[in-house]
Parts: C-alpha cells; sequence; structure tokens
C-alpha cells in the first residue's frame, strides 16, 4: 500500500470522526436559573403535590445530576445539586448541595444550561432528551413520567379544538331559545295580542319624528356610496394594514395561531440579547403552535429550510411577492424574517405588526429589525449586511 494511500485513509477516517462527534448533543453541565422556581423532593410537578422543600432564588446555579422526560410534550424534570444561590428575594431554606428536583420545559423555559467546557448549549432539548434517555434506561418510571412518550399532534389538538366551538355554539343557541321562550311569558311586546283596537297606528300620536321617505332615500344611498368606495380597487390603501386586500396573507395575519405566536414571543424574551435569538423563536413557535416539533437546526440561517420542513412556506420564493417585500417592513405580521450574513449563524425574528408599525421578536423585542440596529447598519457598513432570505408564513391549510 503506497503512503498517498495510507494518508488519505487515515484523513477520510478523521474527517468521519469529526462529523460524528459534531452530531453528538453537548453534554449537560450547569444550569442556572433564569426565574424562581420551586425544589421539589422528587418528581411530581402536579398542583397539588406536597413535595416542595425550598423556593431557589433566580440567579441559582447548580450541577445537573438526573433528567426525566415528562408526558406533556417538551417537559423535563431536572435533578439538580445546588452550587450558588442567587439573590435571596425573601426567605428561603435552599442550600448549598442540596439535591432537588426542578421543572424545565420549552414553553416556560427558566433554566439554561452550559456544557463542561462552560459553553452555553444551543439545543437544550436535544441534550435533555439524550440524557433522559439514558438516565431513564432500566428504572422504573416515576408516577406521571414517561420515558418515550408519545406526543399529541397539531390535528388531534385542532380537532379537541373544533369539538369545544361546536360544544360552545350548540350551548349558546340552546340558552338563546330558553331565553326566547321565556320572554315570550313576559314581555308585552312578543305577546299575543287580544285586543284588536291597539294596532300598530294606535301607539302613533304624531308623525313630527318621522323621517320622510325622500330623507330615508338620500341615507339609503350615501350608505351605499361608502360601500362601493370601501370595495373599489383603486380607492387608496391604508398605509398601517398592506396586506388587507389579499386574503392569502390577511387571513394568516389575522389568524389565531399567529396572535398566539406573539404573545408567546412577548412573554418569554429576555429583556436584552443573549445572542440566542434562534432558541428563543423556536420556543415561541412551538408555544403558539406554528410548527410541531423543535426544529433542529442550530444556526438562525438554517431557519428557512427547517421550517419549511414543518409546512410553513417561503414567501420571497414567490415572485409575486418577493416583488413587494423590499424589506422587512413590508412583511405581514406574524411572519418569521429570516437573515444571513456572511459565513455567520445569521438572525431570526417575528414580526409582531402590520406595516411599519411593529416590533421585530427574537430572544428580545426591539422596535428595529436587525438591519436597523446598531449592529446591521455596522455590518452593512462594512459589506456583510444582514440579507432577508426568508419571510415564512403558514399557508392557509395549515391554519
Amino acid at each position: 500500500m503506497s503512503l498517498f494511500t495510507r494518508l488519505f485513509r487515515i484523513t477520510a477516517a478523521l474527517l468521519l470522526c469529526s462529523t460524528a462527534m459534531a452530531d453528538v448533543p453537548q453534554e449537560l453541565q450547569t444550569v442556572v436559573l433564569e426565574g424562581n422556581l420551586y425544589g421539589r423532593s422528587s418528581l411530581d410537578f402536579n398542583k397539588n403535590a406536597k413535595n416542595i422543600t425550598s423556593l431557589i432564588p433566580e440567579g441559582s446555579t447548580g450541577t445537573v445530576i438526573e433528567t426525566r422526560k415528562l408526558k406533556r410534550t417538551g417537559s423535563y424534570g431536572v435533578k439538580v445539586r445546588l452550587s450558588t444561590i442567587g439573590k435571596d428575594m425573601g426567605k428561603t431554606t435552599a442550600k448549598k448541595d442540596d439535591e432537588v428536583w426542578v421543572y424545565y420545559s420549552q414553553k416556560d423555559p427558566w433554566l439554561s444550561f452550559q456544557d463542561k467546557k462552560g459553553e452555553d448549549i444551543q439545543d437544550p432539548e436535544s441534550a435533555l432528551t439524550t440524557q433522559a434517555k439514558r438516565d431513564g434506561e432500566g428504572l422504573k418510571a416515576d408516577a406521571g413520567v414517561v420515558v418515550n412518550p408519545t406526543l399529541p399532534t397539531k390535528r388531534d389538538a385542532k380537532n379537541l379544538e373544533k369539538q369545544k366551538e361546536e360544544d360552545a355554539r350548540k350551548a349558546a343557541e340552546a340558552a338563546a331559545k330558553a331565553a326566547a321562550e321565556k320572554a315570550k311569558e313576559t314581555d308585552p311586546n312578543l305577546a299575543l295580542n287580544k285586543d284588536k283596537t291597539k294596532t300598530e297606528g294606535g301607539f302613533q300620536e304624531t308623525c313630527t319624528t318621522c323621517q320622510t321617505g325622500n330623507t330615508r332615500n338620500v341615507q339609503d344611498l350615501s350608505d351605499v356610496s361608502k360601500e362601493v368606495a370601501k370595495r373599489d380597487p383603486s380607492a387608496k390603501k391604508d398605509p398601517k394594514d398592506p396586506w388587507a386586500d389579499d386574503p392569502y396573507i390577511s387571513g394568516y395575519e389575522n389568524s389565531k395561531v399567529v396572535e398566539k405566536t406573539i404573545k408567546a414571543a412577548k412573554r418569554l424574551k429576555a429583556k436584552r440579547s443573549k445572542r440566542l435569538c434562534y432558541k428563543y423563536v423556536k420556543n415561541a413557535l412551538l408555544a403558539g403552535d406554528m410548527i410541531d416539533s423543535y426544529p433542529p437546526g442550530g444556526f438562525a440561517r438554517q431557519g428557512v429550510s427547517d421550517l419549511k420542513a414543518q409546512g410553513m412556506v417561503n414567501l420571497l420564493d414567490n415572485p409575486k411577492y418577493k416583488a413587494l417585500i423590499k424589506k422587512p417592513e413590508d412583511a405581514p405580521k406574524g411572519a418569521v424574517l429570516v437573515y444571513r450574513t456572511g459565513s455567520q449563524p445569521g438572525h431570526i425574528e417575528i414580526k409582531s405588526g402590520k406595516g411599519s408599525d411593529s416590533t421585530y421578536i427574537s430572544d428580545y423585542e426591539s422596535s428595529n429589525n436587525i438591519q436597523k440596529t446598531v449592529k446591521g447598519v455596522y455590518r452593512a457598513k462594512i459589506g456583510k449586511p444582514y440579507e432577508l432570505i426568508g419571510v415564512m408564513i403558514l399557508p392557509p391549510e395549515k391554519l
């Protein structure tokens, strides 16, 4: 075997090894509490559980001992050994070296994790799942715990929501019918009139307050004119709602999914950027039912392919919309905006309003999109701007 062949094989083996290592999820080591959490003596997070041992203040840190996956989608129990106790907001019995269970959820991520090198873990879901499977192997699952749960689908949730709406509609109709029947018994205007002298003419004593036929006709024509003006395609569009005449886009903007996602993004955001924009946007989309599962990508610029895999579409792939969306302000309300900038991870954010009257939410909320921030202006100046490559929305059939 020639020296060249040996070197080639060694190089190929090293490349395969490094690739395999890159796919291994980061190993959990340190956990940091970003909010006040209850410390529990057992893996039971039910509302009425009597296992709370202490209130652990925000800023506390600890070492991850064990994790277990819970029944609720994206939820985990994490057992930690406390290393430091955060600034006390009141009396707390938590002490260093206490071992307690704390709760983590994609929808309420009040924990952040670091690996053994002290680096932030970009995808806690993957790391938690890996360790949960390892910790749960061969162990009897505690009450309320499923090591490998079957996750509910988005269709299941929609069917349940439709059933609730149908039950509420039937209940409202029954209540209205019952109220009408009761009103007939008590309201003299609905009761059957048996006095022939009491016709409607008998109630009119003067015509001075009656509207004349001509006046009524003029008013009717005025109402029709206003309605025609509203529907006239040549009428001036509202700058605050540029997509009002596009049913495809306006249907998305005004959907319950968009409203729920924006509320989740505002609830989950931090006060300032943590350089974890994609993590926070993933959690917001999941909490708002915009997507069904946690996207795998580690960089924000991968948001286009990740979200397409979840059924979302990129408006910039359509020539009609690409011609209309020249800048982030032109995007619809609720759109997920994806940017790339050279070889950097890029940026991703959710547009919270219509037209230019909007904020932009990632791991924090700003009145400016990334292109108009100090960082965005600087990168544009040095020739490496944030390029808008994705305006992602759900198509009507997915709403």
